[in-house]
């Protein structure tokens, strides 16, 4: 699963705040330059950037060479989040000789940060850090950096030590745990948000995410489920905290609990076609197979470009008879994502209903191999176990389709229809016992599953 973190700065109010009080030396302008670019300190001071930005531009149109008005406009723009603008502005006051340079330093790092820049804004930070060494906030944003770019190992070299003189930094605990979780190291990463959660940390819906997903890792399912909820009650826009908490719920064979949880995440992020491309597989899991069919048609709509949108709408006109349209929907998945084994093991499907057995053969055969390196690349996703079963059996494969869904199983204990279909399975190769033991299974945990797969048996 991809995980997203909203990586938050400490020193931010800092940043803010330490140079706008205090309207930087003016080198000697002209008369005309020096008025507006004051008009635009009464302004900036005031908090009105757009006013200040065409009173500081006005400065610069009356003198090109005006460092300290690049500056502030640069400010300026900064403070509407127009980064663009203001690294722009920035740049040509460090150009013309601005005589603070750690006060761009200070600010254009984070402004590169922003931009997805963290080559750019490291080499700002460590500058500043020369010109300013006691200044202990600039190591901690420097860490920040190293967690954007995944070097967990420097970004722990400064967040451990960190933690242990500042014991009362509630928020460098949350930094270690996000180190931890990129090191691979569950236990630790859980620690570490337990305790930034304790000491009362700003980052308390992140905090809870990196527990929760400890807790998945060690299967520890029930508490991962109340600190997914944790975190998204305190952090209504943390959008990883939906997908992993619904995710979880399928995994939980809690499907209706998926689609909720997907659908209140599409009450935060309108319009979100991949929320749409995984609601589209829940309704499917859950036999809902019109409202699979609709999601699906909204995900294709908002990302066209994305093959699962049409890998999961082809999938729900499979489950609701409409296999020409299945046909089509699956051959535009293709299109994108050419060696898709689930998108195969749809189409394969598809003719198998219209009674066209060789052609069916032929995509079920291309979806065991995509599946198969699908579930290498992913070892720990059930449901790409489940797929493979299902392939596996359409090929006739029974042993192999056997081991898929154990694994599958293993993963996922409540996964229902992974259960059924290696129950019936199991009858099918005569193994009564281990048929009998799935059947005992899904009594507990899903009873109409286990009343069908009972049907299945008898009918059979």
């Amino acid at each position: 699963m991809t995980r997203k973190f909203f990586i938050g700065f400490i020193a931010l109010f800092f940043l803010l705040t330490a140079f706008s009080a205090f309207p930087p030396e003016t080198a000697a302008q002209s008369g005309k330059a020096k008025k507006l670019f004051n008009d635009g300190e009464k302004l900036f001071s005031k908090r009105s950037y757009e006013a200040a930005i065409t009173k500081y531009a006005e400065a610069i149109a009356a003198d090109s060479k005006y460092p300290e008005a690049h500056y502030k406009k640069g400010y300026a723009h900064f403070s509407l989040s127009q980064y663009d603008q203001s690294l722009e502005e920035l740049n040509t006051a460090l150009a013309q000789g601005y005589k603070k340079p750690l006060d761009i330093y200070h600010l254009r790092w984070y402004v590169q940060f922003q931009k997805g820049d963290y080559d750019s804004a490291q080499s700002d930070l460590q500058e500043a850090i020369k010109l300013d060494p006691k200044n202990t906030d600039y190591n901690i944003n420097l860490g920040e950096i190293y967690l954007a770019k995944k070097q967990w190992h420097e970004a722990m070299n400064i967040f451990k030590p960190a933690s242990e003189a500042n014991p009362n930094n509630a928020d460098l605990y949350y930094f270690v745990a996000r180190a931890h979780y990129g090191l691979g190291e569950t236990a630790e990463q859980q620690a570490a948000a337990s305790e930034a959660l304790k000491r009362g940390t700003k980052y308390v819906g992140e905090s809870h995410f990196l527990s929760a997903d400890a807790f998945q890792k060690i299967r520890k399912f029930d508490d991962a489920v109340q600190n997914y909820l944790r975190a998204i009650n305190a952090k209504p826009d943390l959008y990883e905290g939906y997908v992993s908490l619904a995710d979880l719920y399928r995994s939980l064979n809690q499907f209706k609990n998926a689609i909720d949880t997907t659908n209140k995440a599409l009450g935060v992020f309108k319009d979100d076609g991949n929320l749409y491309v995984s609601l589209s597989w829940y309704y499917s899991l859950a036999d809902r197979s019109q409202e699979a069919v609709e999601a699906g048609l909204k995900a294709v709509q908002l990302i066209p470009g994305n093959s699962m949108a049409y890998t999961n709408l082809c999938r729900a006109y499979n489950d609701t008879k409409q296999y020409q349209l299945a046909i089509e929907t699956c051959n535009n998945a293709l299109k994108i994502s050419p060696e898709d084994g689930e998108t195969n093991f749809y189409l394969g499907r598809a003719y198998d209903f219209l009674n066209k057995p060789e052609t069916a053969t032929k995509y079920y055969d291309k979806a065991v191999t995509g599946l198969l390196e699908f579930t290498k690349n992913n070892p720990d996703y059930s449901d790409g176990f489940y797929l493979l079963g299902n392939a596996y059996y359409a090929i006739r494969q029974r042993g192999n389709a056997i081991a898929a869904y154990r694994k599958c199983l293993m993963l996922s204990p409540r996964f229902s229809k992974a259960r059924y279909n290696l129950g019936y399975i199991y009858f099918l190769e005569n193994n009564l016992k281990a048929a009998q033991e799935q059947y005992d299974e899904l009594r507990k945990i899903d009873p109409p599953i286990a009343e069908k797969l009972k049907q299945a048996m008898e009918k059979k």
